[in-house]
């Protein structure tokens, strides 16, 4: 069985506006809300692609409903303990003649110790010996920063196999228990080592991530939007482009990357496979108000071309 872990969901906030001025009053043209977080998104692409999962994580009491609602409808099985507060709101606002967007992350519920005690008794009474646990997203506030270490190690020590999603320190904390994936887009794996790569700076990226391989991370996948991807294994070394569309929302759009990748390998044991199905996966909900359909997704298969790397860019 493969699992989802989302600490701090949200409820993502779409507001669409022609020019998005600071210091003015912007008069939005469309609005919709995105459900999830990053576990519950890679949740829910595994579960289009066909791939059975089930969500664990922490839900705000006072608006866990429509959280319910949603897995619910999306029928995923979901175990989650409930903390005081409410689930953050994310506001994204999309300025569609320049095609940026502007991002004001919500306020995260805060955890207790009890809280922290309660999750790790239900992912150990839940996940056991050759499941996979996909670990994804950032800590709710008073969250002891070691959570995600400790629960590295637990799968570590009971042959589960895990993937992190994650940045900066907290990622960097589970590697030594040799996660099967950790996957850094470019912006985030410049952040861990002071550099400013740019994605044709090849040579200088694969470095970055044998030296994340080296600290025991045993695949890397880096994303880089529309530049493309690379994947970093023990043989080799993979690169491939990114599937064209309209961008419509970068909501969940690693997150699907993630789905795609994990659930494949798994079906397949196959790395180029797996690659090709998560850039699918990230390029079609990207092209999509939502998490994409599998529909969408098996229709961008003959858009990507995956070489293996040799020296030579």
């Amino acid at each position: 069985m493969i699992y989802t872990l989302t600490l701090n969901p949200a409820i993502d906030q779409i507001i669409e506006v022609p020019n998005f001025q600071i210091g003015e009053t912007n008069k939005a043209v469309g609005e919709y809300d995105i459900i999830g977080g990053k576990g519950i998104n890679v949740a829910v692409m595994l579960q289009h692609l066909g791939y059975p999962t089930t969500a664990l994580g922490f839900l705000g009491r006072d608006n866990k409903e429509m959280f319910e609602h949603y897995l619910t409808e999306q029928q995923i099985p979901a175990y989650f303990h409930e903390v005081s507060g409410k689930t953050r709101t994310n506001m994204k606002i999309k300025s569609l003649e320049v095609k940026q967007e502007t991002e004001l992350n919500g306020v995260a519920f805060a955890i207790t110790p009890a809280d922290i005690t309660a999750i790790l008794t239900l992912i150990k009474t839940k996940v056991t010996k050759n499941d996979c646990l996909i670990i994804s997203g950032s800590l709710p506030r008073n969250c002891d920063p070691n959570l995600y270490q400790v629960i590295s190690t637990y799968c570590h020590d009971h042959e589960i196999l895990f993937v992190v999603d994650a940045t900066n320190d907290v990622l960097l904390s589970t590697l030594a228990t040799k996660p099967f994936l950790i996957k850094p887009n470019l912006a985030e794996l410049n952040e861990l080592f002071g550099t400013n790569y740019h994605f044709k700076q090849v040579t200088e990226i694969i470095t970055l991530g044998q030296k994340l391989r080296a600290q025991g991370a045993q695949n890397v996948l880096i994303s880089s939007g529309k530049d493309g991807s690379m994947l970093i294994t023990t043989q080799d070394v993979y690169l491939a482009n990114t599937a064209t569309g309209q961008l419509i929302n970068s909501v969940g759009a690693g997150d699907s990357m993630v789905a795609g990748f994990v659930g494949t390998y798994l079906a397949t044991k196959d790395y180029q496979t797996a690659l090709l199905m998560g850039i699918c996966a990230g390029s079609a909900t990207a092209f999509s108000p939502g998490i994409a359909t599998r529909e969408v997704v098996e229709s961008l298969k003959p858009q990507i071309k995956i070489t293996i790397f040799n020296g030579i860019v």
